[in-house]
Order: C-alpha cells, then sequence, then structure tokens
C-alpha cells in the first residue's frame, strides 16, 4: 500500500462518506469509491489490531 498512515486513511474514509452522503459521486465513480474505501477500512482496522496488540505487550512486560 501506499505511504499511508492511520489519520490520513481515516480522514479520506471521512472525505469519501461525505460524498456519498452529499450525492456527489456519479455512478462512474462509485464502484472506485467504494473499493477504494474497502481497502482504507481494512488498513485502518489491521492498524488498530497491530496497536492494540503491541500496547498489550508493553503492558505485560510492565507487569500492570
Amino acid at each position: 500500500m501506499e505511504n499511508l498512515n492511520y489519520e490520513s486513511a481515516a480522514k479520506e474514509l471521512e472525505q469519501i462518506l461525505e460524498e456519498l452522503k452529499s450525492d456527489s459521486i456519479t455512478i462512474d465513480k462509485l464502484a472506485d469509491k467504494v473499493e477504494r474505501a474497502s481497502v482504507l477500512l481494512k488498513f485502518c482496522s489491521e492498524k488498530l489490531r497491530t496497536t492494540e496488540s503491541k500496547v498489550n505487550e508493553v503492558i505485560q512486560k510492565l507487569g500492570l
């Protein structure tokens, strides 16, 4: 995936959602936007899982 971080992915998802809500996406671009949103959602989900796992590891190492 391109150089992407959680914040930029979440922001792009918000933009896509706003476009969908406002009906500003043409039928020709709808499938592309939905596909892009799917990629971004997967990226964000994996990032959250990875971060949660790392945080839990640190907490366990600290004995908390």
